[in-house]
């Protein structure tokens, strides 16, 4: 007994808020640093072979006076038999491995929206407050550097945010926007069955992000040839390495299950832990992601918990991420919440010391009231079904959205003196009609608070009455 509880304080580890059990499973530094400088190969020459076809093609729209926006996906599509490289790429992502079980995924899809406004929150306030800023900087972002995809963690690698802040992605003018496509690509993912499988939306949109990670590290390593100290290749990595790529599927996979949920009080099913990780394991293969970690749930947690361990150091550049990104969501209609709700929910998931490093502000009561009220703990299943087709026409197709689907193009381009600052929103960005004294979703769930506790009071205050009244009509027995 004495041994064993030895054994478990020499193996507890402690990062921030997060304590663990280090085991056999966990990845060491000398396992993990090699992985920086490894990176998707096979979409690289893809991705030269592409820029190739599309070169040509430009040629001729020019002359006939048409350049339509470049969908590198779709060249792929109409391409990929007239050469061996893109045919032997087009085969690795229409190829199903033997350990993809459909019914599976189609229920890691469900539960997305099972906790629904769990999930979402947890994604914004963990997710992208707590591993972007730091290590982007949201899963291992890093891997959708130019779109908010697969980072949305504010606690991610320095590597991550190192490359985010030079796309300009991250500027208060495009932040919204991104977001919104990180929020599509994660709605495509997750709409349907077909949508995953070969040739559905979700699926072509991976394959976009996979092209636009390998543009990313191309543009990066180019600037880098001409100024070295651009970026720091010794000490960060190649840019969006395999590295980040596995901390990005961690954050979308494990940090929900044991980051973000339990803080709300929701403790997952296995089954339900199993299916989701077995979703982002297929999604981790399309992404050209080493799949061997995503196997078990057990695997994944001790992974997880690596990269929080080796990956989560707020820099200077953090800071950046996160102020811009509080400024970004702060009183955006139609939920104008504030700054100190934002903060708030950051510090309930991501704990003082650590948002202290992104300094963020320290809110009063009253914020914490009402940011832990803000959650729902479970949806049923036609809520379910709800919150997927609404979520999908609100963030995609709707004018207040993105109001169409993006081809994630290569819009934020690194260049040389191109890097992000903190920065206020644009003025001609700002809702003319948004009051910073109208927040009705704080109110209502302040009022709620109030109310619940003047009911408690009122239970109680008759509980009292009750036992005095007991008490009052009992008869002392006669002597």
């Amino acid at each position: 007994m004495l041994n064993q509880k030895h054994a478990m304080n020499t193996n507890t580890r402690t990062k921030w808020n997060y304590t663990f059990q280090w085991t056999d499973r966990h990845l060491s530094r000398q396992e993990t640093d090699p992985l920086r400088y490894k990176f998707d190969e096979l979409g690289a020459a893809a991705l030269e072979k592409l820029q190739e076809i599309s070169a040509q093609n430009s040629l001729a729209k020019d002359a006939q006076g048409a350049r339509p926006r470049l969908d590198l996906y779709a060249v792929l599509r109409d391409n990929h038999e007239k050469d061996q490289v893109l045919c032997k790429f087009w085969d690795e992502l229409h190829t199903v491995p033997d350990w993809v079980d459909w019914e599976q995924i189609a229920r890691g899809q469900k539960f997305l929206y099972r906790y629904a406004a769990a999930n979402f929150t947890g994604f914004a306030l963990q997710g992208f407050v707590g591993e972007n800023s730091v290590c982007f900087a949201f899963p291992r972002v890093s891997q959708f550097y130019n779109r908010p995809l697969l980072t949305f963690e504010t606690q991610a690698a320095t590597g991550v945010v190192e490359v985010l802040v030079r796309t300009g992605g991250f500027s208060t003018r495009v932040l919204l926007h991104r977001l919104m496509e990180t929020f599509q690509w994660l709605l495509q993912v997750t709409h349907g069955l077909s949508c995953i499988q070969p040739h559905g939306e979700g699926h072509a949109s991976t394959v976009r992000i996979r092209l636009l990670h390998a543009s990313v590290r191309q543009r990066i390593m180019k600037l880098v040839q001409s100024r070295p100290e651009y970026f720091n290749v010794e000490k960060y990595g190649v840019p969006v390495n395999t590295l980040d790529s596995i901390h990005s599927i961690t954050t979308f996979c494990c940090n929900p299950m044991w980051f973000q949920l339990p803080k709300m009080g929701i403790v997952p099913k296995q089954q339900e832990v199993d299916d989701y990780i077995a979703l982002f394991r297929y999604i981790a293969y399309l992404l050209a992601t080493p799949t061997e970690y995503f196997e078990t749930s057990e695997k994944a947690k001790a992974v997880m918990e690596s990269m929080y361990l080796h990956e989560l150091e707020p820099t200077p550049t953090s800071k950046i991420v996160g102020y811009n990104f509080v400024k970004c969501l702060e009183d955006l209609p139609p939920m104008n919440i504030s700054k100190e709700f934002i903060e708030a929910g950051s510090r309930w998931f991501n704990g003082n010391e650590l948002c202290d490093a992104l300094d963020l502000g320290r809110p009063g009561w009253s914020a914490f009231i009402t940011a832990s009220k803000s959650w729902n703990t479970d949806s049923a299943t036609a809520y379910a079904q709800y919150f997927r087709d609404s979520l999908y026409h609100a963030i995609i197709l709707s004018k207040s959205g993105l109001g169409k689907p993006t081809v994630f193009d290569f819009k934020y381009v690194p260049q040389l003196g191109k890097s992000t600052g903190k920065e206020e929103i644009p003025s001609e960005q700002r809702h003319k009609d948004s009051k910073r004294l109208s927040r009705p979703a704080e109110r209502f769930l302040f009022v709620a608070f109030l109310m619940g506790c003047g009911i408690l009071a009122a239970i109680g205050v008759l509980c009292v009455k009750i036992v005095v009244l007991m008490l009052g009509s009992m008869k002392r027995p006669e002597l």
